[in-house]
């Protein structure tokens, strides 16, 4: 049985154009799309950027952890790398985790804004300033 949580990630779905600065002046620009899968159980979310001149793609399934009240997800990008997170949702907030990145965002009509830290070894630090404006 689907659980009805699935639902607070149906403003997400659709098309966005991606903007955003890292601290260090890095540009980021691109797409990010987020569709159901058929029967409405994962939703895939596709990352088309340019990320410091270099093209980056990845493919995220994010499903529901019933047992654990939170979203789970499994991020493979064309770098070869596999990241596993920790999605909340808080009415107008969402906030990832995983092991050396978060993300704390706010979600607005047609734009989603917030900020990635990375995790230096000790300390959270800014990295990235992102915004995603629905297309």
């Amino acid at each position: 049985m689907r659980n009805n949580k699935l639902d607070l990630l149906n403003p997400y779905t659709g098309k966005w154009k991606t903007e955003g600065l890292t601290k260090s002046g890095e540009v980021i620009t691109g797409t990010d799309t987020y569709e159901w899968i058929e029967g409405g159980f994962f939703l895939t979310h596709k990352v088309d950027i340019t990320f410091n001149k270099k093209k980056v793609q990845s493919l995220e399934i994010i499903h529901y952890d019933d047992m654990e009240d939170v979203f789970r997800s499994q991020s493979f990008d064309s770098q070869g790398s596999i990241s596993i997170s920790t999605l909340k949702i808080y009415d107008d907030i969402i906030l990832i985790f995983a092991d050396t990145e978060r993300f704390k965002g706010n979600f607005k009509a047609n734009t989603i804004e917030g900020i990635w830290e990375q995790f230096d070894g000790k300390n959270w630090v800014h990295w990235m300033d992102i915004k995603l404006t629905k297309i």
